[in-house]
């Protein structure tokens, strides 16, 4: 794993990293509508720990992962994310540790920590930085701290895992032979609703930790390679790795009928349809395999149910409904109480907020290049429009009415933010719910004619159910 090199001193602890903290849990907690994590007690509270998570959502991962963590994330960094001059500062308060890719490198050939090579027999320009990288996870080791790396080298948009690169594997083994027992190498997976989406939610699972060990007699590079298909194996469990992205939007769409069949769908938590849409991949994969008749005849008929659903105006959950005076009259009372007690507060959420707003998203989606990147953008750009118009319009309310007028000014721009956004989604359900109402008395045919095509669904989904379980029973 490397000679023993002089230890290299950790810095103290960052005086802002308190700040840095509760910045990553705001930031969350604002962008996300949902955060749910599951096996967080799975990271301990003291100790070496090599926490290594999946990719999809860019500079936004390590902000969410620490969110989540009671413990500060000492993250592997690529060397050019450092001559950053916004990212530098929050980089120093996070004791970063850069890493060398190879297109950072002057030339190519053996493995850095996130997998980059350097020619055989020209020692690489950045080579002894590499080492350097790999000293300073030591001594992070070495004192208890935990690193986080995200073994597949960089952010995509993939719907499922790259290959895995091996240098947390080289991390894990080389702590091992400099200190005699292993860190602790534990799987984290990051799972987004919807990537790019402001108040979309994200489901963050902790695996099961990964045994770091070398079998007697096991050359080097087996146990790394070993080692690095056991990771990988464990992130495969706490991610959903559709095959394609067309897959996982069966899933979630059959996941959701499902649930408003069952009358769950208030109900179910983010871990609850983890946990379907992950069975659902599984026997999704095995059917196709077996049976990818049957699964396309489902997937035909589901779309041809959503059209109708679209056509028509009416969400599945209308189906549902019975349109008894009791229901009729909570809906005439909670639209009266948006109306007359939230709307005047949602018109100046809109008022002082809706041009920040319009920016941002308009700005992020012209200078991102992928769907990994929104997030990110859309985060920086947020910070960006609404320090600078709040600031801008508070300042202007303090010089024309003074000090706790303009205190009052910018406590009720949050709030009138979010009672825009919620007046917004509720404007839709009401316009929607009222006019199926109306369409529902107009076309009483309409309604039962849905509901056979729905029963009919059910019957061939109800097969597929059969075909599954028999598939299980034969392997």
């Amino acid at each position: 794993m490397g000679g023993i090199r002089n230890r290299i001193p950790i810095p103290p602890i960052h005086p802002l990293r308190g700040m840095y903290l509760a910045f990553c849990r705001l930031v969350t907690r604002v962008f996300y509508r949902r955060c749910e994590v599951f096996g967080q007690e799975r990271l301990p509270s003291t100790g070496a720990v090599v926490l290594c998570g999946n990719h999809p959502n860019a500079l936004v991962d390590a902000v969410v992962l620490q969110a989540v963590s009671p413990r500060l994330l000492h993250p592997l960094a690529r060397s050019g994310l450092f001559k950053n001059p916004l990212l530098r500062p929050l980089l120093a308060i996070m004791q970063a540790v850069p890493i060398y890719r190879r297109q950072d490198q002057a030339s190519a050939g053996g493995e850095a920590p996130n997998g980059a090579a350097t020619r055989d027999g020209a020692p690489p320009p950045a080579m002894g930085k590499n080492q350097d990288a790999f000293d300073r996870c030591y001594d992070f080791l070495a004192s208890g701290e935990v690193l986080l790396i995200f073994p597949e080298g960089e952010s995509h948009s993939d719907s499922q895992l790259r290959t895995f690169k091996t240098g947390a594997a080289r991390i894990a083994l080389g702590a091992l032979a400099r200190q005699g027992s292993p860190p602790l190498v534990l799987p984290v997976g990051l799972n987004f609703s919807e990537v790019g989406r402001f108040r979309s939610s994200v489901f963050v699972n902790f695996g099961d930790p990964v045994p770091v060990e070398i079998l007697p007699g096991e050359p080097e590079e087996e146990a790394v390679t070993r080692l690095t298909g056991k990771i990988q194996a464990g992130l495969e469990a706490v991610t959903l790795n559709p095959e394609s992205w067309r897959d996982l939007d069966l899933l979630r769409r059959l996941e959701r009928f499902f649930a408003l069949r069952r009358n769950r769908i208030r109900k179910r938590s983010m871990g609850q349809r983890f946990r379907t849409l992950k069975k659902l991949n599984e026997t999704h994969l095995r059917l196709w395999r077996e049976h990818p008749g049957q699964v396309e005849r489902v997937r035909l008929l589901l779309n041809h149910f959503e059209r109708l659903c679209r056509k028509t105006g009416v969400k599945d959950y209308h189906l549902t409904l019975n349109y008894t005076p009791m229901v009729v009259a909570r809906f005439v009372v909670r639209t009266l109480s948006v109306l007359l007690v939230m709307v005047p507060v949602a018109l100046w959420g809109a008022l002082n907020c809706g041009l920040p707003y319009w920016l941002t998203g308009w700005l992020a989606t012209r200078l991102t290049r992928g769907r990994y990147q929104y997030d990110t953008a859309r985060i920086t750009l947020g910070m960006l429009f609404f320090g600078g118009f709040w600031g801008g319009q508070t300042f202007w309310v303090q010089q024309m009415a003074g000090g706790w007028a303009a205190l009052g000014y910018s406590l009720s721009l949050p709030i009138a933010g979010a009672v825009a956004l919620f007046v917004v989604r509720e404007r839709t359900r009401i316009q929607e719910n009222i006019r199926v109402f109306f369409v529902f008395m107009r076309k009483k045919e309409l309604r039962e004619y849905m509901r056979d095509k729905r029963r009919h669904l059910e019957v061939e989904l109800a097969k597929l159910a059969q075909a599954a379980k028999r598939s299980r029973t034969q392997h």
